[in-house]
């Protein structure tokens, strides 16, 4: 069994509270290593804090709102009885931000095993190993080594400790290659380059022209913000879907401008909810859920319109329930057949298929753009139909 352990003791340097609460892309370092840990393959994660101030405590209660359960213990020892001497534990040392990318690397070693960079000018502040490396922060023993450690501590640091009964026992020399994310949180500033670096690591592919020219350039420029008031991206892929809801209500009540442009809000709150998800390493396990949820409200607004626009004629209604029924059909080809290699970015979606009503609303041709929309659905259809059999 694969066990985390972090170790968060250290005070931030210059300052009051531990350096696992500072704040690291919209949640505490802790979280991040949690989460890095989850995504590693950990099946339980345990914690050495000597005290739990506030913030460390406000943050286990947000990991266990996302099912994420860390064992805090204040000793060493109560490690050592925890597990088993051929459990493999993946440590991670105070203040370490990382991916799984370094993780997934070390973890590819047989126990005992050190993750390293080159002793360089740069690289100073990280714990000397030999003259040619230093510890990159992660390290991955047996509990038999933990168990010897906790015997022979004393008043002697744990950290450090563990680090070089591994290096005694001969532990492999695991070499980190340019890519993965490391950094060593010591102080805010600290904090706020690791982030920076996170921002500028994270690739998100987008899912149509809009989310790439328009919604995610700005969920970009908003993100540092967002994060520094550590939103919870599921308030922001919820309120798109609200958004959606709250369209169709004003399309029923007989408003269709407004209906529109809360429509049309909906796709860039939930492209930055996406966007601060796939930093934070938060909602994959729901990111399906979110996605059907919003598409089933994307679907009662466009129903709603149909309905308000009926006016024009009975056809908008049927415009409108046409596509919903090409855009199902689109959505089942690609569960069951598979998604296009190479998906073209004109696609439909519905962000477009909101926004492509913009231009026929403001010439008065509702009718029109529902036709447009309808037209754009099929057409996505058949390019996927036609790039998918080319697949097989």
């Amino acid at each position: 069994m694969l066990t985390g352990l972090i170790i968060a003791c250290e005070d931030i340097a210059g300052g009051t509270g531990l350096r696992a609460e500072l704040p690291v892309a919209g949640q505490t370092v802790l979280e991040q290593q949690v989460r890095v840990l989850a995504e590693a393959g950990a099946e339980r994660t345990i914690a050495i804090a000597e005290r739990l101030p506030p913030g460390l405590a406000a943050a286990l209660a947000r990991l266990r709102r996302d099912g994420l359960v860390v064992e805090v213990l204040r000793r060493v020892d109560d490690v050592a009885q925890r597990v088993r001497p051929d459990d493999r534990l993946l440590v991670m040392g105070d203040g370490i931000v990382t991916d799984t990318a370094a993780a997934e690397r070390l973890l590819g070693a047989s126990p005992p095993a050190i993750l390293t960079i080159p002793d360089a000018p740069e690289t100073r502040e990280w714990e000397l190993i030999d003259a040619s490396a230093r510890w990159a922060g992660l390290l991955l023993v047996d509990g038999d080594l933990v168990r010897r450690t906790a015997r022979m501590l004393g008043d002697w640091d744990l950290q450090s400790t563990l680090l070089r009964n591994a290096v005694q026992a001969g532990a492999e020399r695991v070499p980190l290659e340019r890519g993965p994310l490391l950094a060593q949180v010591a102080d805010p500033a600290a904090a706020l380059a690791a982030e920076q670096a996170i921002s500028q690591a994270a690739a998100r592919r987008p899912t149509g022209l809009l989310d790439r020219y328009v919604f995610d350039p700005l969920a970009r420029a908003i993100a540092p913000r967002a994060m520094a008031a550590m939103i919870d991206p599921a308030w922001l892929r919820g309120g798109a879907s609200g958004l959606l809801i709250l369209a169709a209500l004003v399309f029923m009540g007989g408003w269709r401008w407004p209906g529109l442009v809360l429509a049309m809000l909906s796709g860039p709150v939930d492209v930055l909810g996406r966007h601060l998800a796939g930093l934070t390493m938060r909602l994959r396990k729901d990111h399906k859920r979110w996605t059907q949820l919003r598409y089933g409200a994307a679907s009662a607004a466009l129903l709603a319109l149909g309905w308000n626009t009926r006016d024009f004629g009975w056809g908008t209604l049927a415009l409108a329930a046409g596509t919903i029924g090409v855009m199902t059909a689109l959505l089942e080809h690609q569960r069951w057949i598979g998604k296009p290699q190479r998906r073209p970015l004109w696609l439909a979606e519905p962000d477009l298929l909101v926004w492509l009503l913009a231009p026929f609303a403001v010439a008065g041709w509702w009718p029109a753009g529902l036709a447009a929309q309808a037209v754009l659905a099929f057409a996505s259809l058949l390019a996927v139909q036609r790039l998918t059999r080319r697949q097989t």
